[in-house]
């Protein structure tokens, strides 16, 4: 009985539907503000800009791992999709918040986030189809083909911040305007693939602080190994004490935004979520005008109105359907 009481206890939403609604726009503060300190350091290596962002992961999950271990709690009953996972997370780790970080320093913040956005969920609509056999409804595909639109209409030319008019590393690559959207739109689909190995190996009996510790080793141990095969150790004692500020806060931020993230997602239906969420894209636009000079140009806005039409036509085609993760 005492069993029973748990297992039901455990379903059961942690916090209200308003509560989760704050949490899930706290995600998305918490979202804007890692993304502007990653912003902030475009001027480093990537791949190292990325690997301090997964450390506070394994700073964090690691003792609570231990902590789940010591009080019996479980960590997984089964580790058969583990190693499926891993190399997803090693994907994620290196495509997604590797050449992410490629992305802010070609485009700019403003046309990335939209971009990165709606190949999330473009990626997540597909990867499920075939990796969870989740159907595709026709509004997804409308919702889809919008926000294929706004990739495409973000890609030209005009719509963002050229890499001639910011501050990068040496070390990286100066890519066009349509080798940064390629990045950003990379960096979408590997997130999108990543949310749904996450939802299959929960599902399969991994715990969820258990897979995010595993997806931190595989980043931590992919990036740094990236990073120092790029550049020398002693490089980084020329880094600021402002930008390993800004190093650090990138990687507390983006790990804050994720605990809001999952609990608002137990309080409200996932498209709920992504459209709270979603409203990072015009905070990204306004940070990255105000703080970054970024353009503002009328194919950046049409982009991010196609963004926001897009994220409205898919949460409105799911009406209020409940459909929170186990």
């Amino acid at each position: 009985m005492a069993d029973q009481r748990l297992s039901t206890a455990a379903l059961q939403p942690p916090v209200g539907l308003v509560v989760g609604s704050i949490y899930g726009m706290a995600a998305a503060v918490l979202y804007t503000a890692a993304n502007t300190a990653l912003r902030q350091n475009v001027g480093l290596d990537p791949f190292l800009v990325a690997a301090m962002k997964s450390l506070p992961t394994i700073v964090v999950l690691g003792p609570f791992v231990v902590w789940m271990r010591i009080h019996n709690q479980t960590i997984a009953t089964s580790l058969n999709m583990i190693p499926w996972f891993a190399l997803t997370a090693l994907v994620t780790q290196v495509v997604g918040n590797g050449i992410f970080q490629f992305a802010l320093g070609s485009i700019g913040l403003a046309a990335t986030v939209p971009i990165t956005l709606g190949a999330l969920i473009i990626g997540g609509a597909i990867f499920g189809r075939f990796i969870l056999g989740e159907p595709v409804r026709p509004r997804t595909l409308v919702a889809m083909f919008v926000l294929i639109a706004a990739v495409v209409v973000l890609s030209v030319p005009d719509a963002a911040v050229p890499a001639s008019e910011l501050s990068v590393s040496a070390t990286m690559t100066v890519l066009p305007v349509w080798g940064g959207v390629l990045c950003a739109a990379s960096a979408g689909l590997s997130y999108g693939l990543f949310g749904v190995m996450l939802r299959k190996t929960m599902h399969s009996g991994v715990s969820a602080p258990g897979a995010m510790l595993v997806s931190g080793i595989v980043g931590a141990i992919a990036l740094w190994g990236t990073t120092f095969m790029r550049i020398e150790v002693s490089s980084l004692a020329m880094i600021t004490n402002l930008e390993w500020l800004f190093l650090v806060l990138g990687g507390v931020f983006n790990l804050s935004a994720f605990i809001a993230l999952s609990t608002s997602l137990k309080a409200l239906p996932v498209v709920s979520v992504n459209l709270i969420n979603a409203s990072q894209v015009a905070m990204a636009a306004v940070v990255g005008v105000t703080l970054f000079g970024e353009r503002i140009t009328w194919p950046l806005l049409a982009g991010i109105i196609l963004t926001f039409l897009g994220l409205v036509i898919l949460a409105t085609g799911r009406g209020r359907r409940r459909d929170v993760p186990e």
